[in-house]
């Protein structure tokens, strides 16, 4: 390998010999279009390895030598690019996080030569301070909130929201901001000093585990969830919200209800301004999760679907989402400007204007990145308008996936894509057609879920495995009974995302016929599975379900 025994000068900027550390970089760069242009991954979204094996490519002892530079980007190159997954390739369809944005590129490349620190002002982030200031301003204008030009911010108490690596933590800080708006004493006296245990409503079946994990990691426990009911169109009941509010549980207190703007399933927006409404009767914090759906915020057409946004009390959002950010970029924004003044220990520095480290209202976060020049980039290159023709015509494709999709008769569909994701799975419409017309046990229409769980997850695993295609996996519930099998088990689901603007109706066409060409494949055995059942041939014992699945279904 070369080792590199004396010499490290090489390895810090700058270096003496401006044409080697460009000479370097600018193999750097061709490596990463060599990655982007599939080159380095045979074109496909991912070289698949089992777990094992790439354990093995990189398993070895602490080096006590070091490397040669220049073999650096040999293992940068392979193993590193070689199996890992693109995002923004046009076979992959699991998540909307395309990350494929050229100004968030220049910035976030650019952001890591600044090595800027945005715990302080002086000595750390001068000028990026105030452009992360800004960025909140913009986006509490995109929001519907008050906001201000830049020059009439005169304290960090105004600044009313902050960057985080991504929606968990977004959600964990809103929920945090609640708990002490509404019970400032903990701050002081701890949780033990209620008598007791302040609660957070929301749909089990829809909202994110990361309100789960926020219950348990600030110690009001998980048993402080309230769940309330999910409509067929999977958003959060209302009334079954208003009930949990009315009469909840004896010991608990509810002091939150979340609002889902695009849950993570099936991206189902909630009626918002009637939660909000809800709220305000019973005098409990609105935080509408809108790590999805807030990319609608930018869009004159559909800005309508989050009608009642810019009442909720705070508002989480992801741009590595939605808006083709690279990793991390989330947002956790307040209505109230001094929401983040509760969690200083210098509230006259904070309120009097005279410090602006951002580190003194930010809560988890000491030292962290300059983030927040991707999305500041992104809307000075584009602007809102830019952004917004962008999220209108990623509807247009959206609606050419659900078309065909459906048109295939592969599968039983669970949700109308409204957004861009939608959820399915295997059960073609010979098939159902055919045991709806049979009058079958509760046993025989578990035995015909199996199949269809298992079909759906043997066809997506070989697309995924193969490099072909790539489409989520979870587990869900039939809330609108599209099987017509009246099962309450959650089932196995594939899940289409349409998040890369580069998406065309032809490379969507591509895609998915790779998924009907297995679908057609796989039809004579499914309906010969499904017959025995039928037909009561077949052994109808249920084996337990032991796989894996993704964020999307984690509880």
């Amino acid at each position: 390998m070369g080792r590199q025994r004396n010499n490290y000068e090489e390895y810090f900027l700058p270096l003496k010999d401006k044409k080697t550390q460009k000479k370097l970089f600018s193999d750097l760069i061709d490596l990463c279009f060599d990655f982007y242009s599939g080159k380095i991954r045979n074109n496909k979204f991912l070289v698949y390895k089992s777990p094992e094996e790439l354990k093995k490519m990189v398993a070895e002892s602490l080096p006590h030598e070091g490397t040669k530079i220049n073999n650096l980007l040999k293992i940068l190159r392979d193993p590193i690019g070689k199996y890992s997954i693109a995002q923004f390739d046009p076979n992959y369809l699991a998540f909307p996080d395309s990350g494929n944005a050229i100004p968030a590129f220049l910035a976030d490349i650019y952001s890591k030569f600044l090595n800027q620190n945005m715990i302080n002002f002086t000595r750390s982030a001068p000028i990026a301070t105030f452009i992360e200031i800004q960025l909140i301003e913009w986006l509490r204008e995109i929001i519907g909130y008050d906001y201000k030009p830049l020059e009439k911010i005169n304290s960090l108490s105004e600044v009313s929201g902050m960057i985080t690596t991504g929606g968990c933590m977004s959600n964990n800080i809103c929920v945090m901001a609640a708990l002490n708006y509404f019970f400032p004493e903990i701050k002081g006296k701890g949780l033990t000093s209620l008598n007791f245990q302040p609660a957070i409503i929301m749909s089990g079946a829809i909202s994110h585990y990361s309100y789960s994990s926020a219950a348990h990691q600030l110690g009001i426990g998980q048993d402080s969830l309230l769940i309330a009911g999910a409509t067929p169109e999977y958003t959060t009941d209302l009334e079954s919200v208003e009930e949990l509010l009315k009469n909840p549980p004896e010991g608990k207190r509810p002091f939150m209800v979340v609002g889902v703007a695009g849950n993570s399933r099936t991206t189902g927006i909630d009626d918002l301004s009637g939660l909000e409404k809800l709220c305000r009767k019973y005098n409990v914090w609105f935080h509408t999760d809108a790590c999805h759906g807030g990319c609608f915020l930018f869009s004159k057409k559909h800005r309508k679907k989050l009608d009642g946004i810019e009442k909720a009390d705070s508002v989480s959002l992801d741009p590595h989402k939605g808006l083709f950010s690279p990793y991390p970029l989330s947002f956790a924004m307040f209505k109230q400007r001094d929401t983040l003044v509760r969690f200083t220990r210098y509230e006259e520095k904070v309120r009097n204007g005279k410090a602006w480290d951002l580190g003194y209202i930010t809560p988890f976060y000491g030292s962290r990145g300059f983030e927040s020049l991707k999305m500041w980039l992104t809307i000075k290159a584009l602007g809102v308008d830019g952004i917004g023709k962008i999220v209108d015509n990623r509807q247009k494709i959206s609606a050419y996936i659900s078309d065909i999709i459906i048109k295939s008769k592969y599968f039983s569909v669970f949700n109308e894509m409204s957004f861009y994701r939608m959820v399915f799975v295997y059960y073609p419409q010979k098939i159902k057609d055919r045991v709806d017309k049979e009058k079958l046990s509760f046993k025989q229409k578990l035995k015909i879920k199996q199949f269809i769980d298992d079909f759906t997850h043997k066809i997506n695993e070989k697309l995924y495995t193969s490099g072909e295609l790539c489409l989520d996996e979870f587990k869900l519930d039939d809330l609108g009974n599209f099987t017509n099998l009246d099962i309450k088990d959650k089932f196995v689901v594939m899940s289409i995302s349409n998040g890369n603007p580069k998406n065309t109706k032809k490379t969507i066409r591509k895609a998915l016929n790779k998924l009907f060409k297995l679908c057609e494949a796989n039809l004579p055995l499914m309906n010969k599975k499904v017959m025995s059942v039928i037909n009561r041939t077949n052994d109808l014992s249920i084996k337990k379900d032991t796989k894996n699945y993704g964020p999307a279904g984690w509880s």
